[in-house]
């Protein structure tokens, strides 16, 4: 009489592991798109605030000068010191208006305009992408 005794196995097959890996692989898949949205979107809202703060410190600039034909973004930057970091601070002004603008890290320009009565309006590009609305509200703003 033989006996013959079975070995336990140790460990997972090849099926299991293949198995798991592909699971690993379709998580994957499905992540890193939405993580890469996700960091997109917090760029922009950084420009978002920094041009926001620019918006800021351009009133206060007129009010102090009188009017904001000759802001430049020096002269934001020697008002609210953070916009020193921001990414393509631009400003243009007239008597009554100024306009203000910023880049994202990602591309995306940001800008927020004053109206000769005060309105302010925000104004994104390129229009549907990432913290840039595709069509602007009742009073013209995409963000």
């Amino acid at each position: 009489m033989s006996r013959h005794r079975l070995r336990a196995e140790d460990g997972f097959g090849l099926v299991e592991l293949l198995v798991v890996i592909l699971i690993i692989g379709v998580l994957v898949a499905v992540a890193i798109p939405s993580l890469l949205n996700q960091r997109g979107k917090a760029q922009d809202a950084n420009a978002k605030a920094a041009v926001t703060t620019a918006a800021k410190a351009a009133t206060a600039y007129g009010t102090e000068a009188g009017a904001f034909d000759d802001v430049k973004p020096a002269d934001l930057v020697d008002i609210e010191k953070s916009l020193s970091s921001a990414r393509n601070l631009t400003v243009s002004g007239a008597a009554k208006t100024f306009t203000v603008q910023v880049e994202s890290v990602g591309g995306a320009t940001f800008s927020v305009s004053r109206a000769a009565d005060g309105v302010l309006t925000r104004d994104c590009a390129p229009a549907g992408t990432g913290g840039c609305r595709a069509d602007a509200d009742s009073a013209g703003n995409r963000w």
